[in-house]
């Protein structure tokens, strides 16, 4: 049998014009360091499916929680940082605004970098 590495998905930070597309795998939520306040928070963490095969994650922002939802694991996303609200600030961080599109439908099993062949009936909960 073969076996493979697996590493922790690339993390990204977007900035103005970043655009990441591709299947959101999971949405899963965890704590993080504040850097303004150094306390443990709670924080969204989103899992994509790049097309080359590639995977990464990136944690929420009050757009991306909002306009994101738990029923949109499978489906194609294109998501698209279109700069900041300097109208809206917390502490030196300027809101950041996002265009965010989602398939209607959710990309075929097949199509994505994680068909294992695993079923809701191989599940036990």
């Amino acid at each position: 049998m073969e076996m493979e590495t697996r590493e922790e998905p690339r993390f990204v930070q977007f900035n103005a014009g970043d655009v990441l597309e591709g299947v959101l795998m999971a949405i899963e939520r965890m704590t993080v360091k504040d850097r303004a306040t150094g306390r443990d928070r709670s924080a969204i963490r989103y899992t994509v499916a790049e097309p080359d095969g590639g995977v990464c994650a990136f944690l929420g922002t009050y757009q991306l929680n909002t306009k994101l939802r738990p029923t949109d694991r499978g489906h194609r996303v294109v998501i698209r940082c279109e700069g900041e609200d300097v109208t809206v600030k917390r502490g030196d961080n300027q809101m950041k605004v996002f265009d965010v599109q989602v398939s209607k439908a959710p990309v075929p099993r097949s199509a994505t970098c994680d068909d294992l062949g695993i079923t809701d009936a191989d599940i036990p909960f």
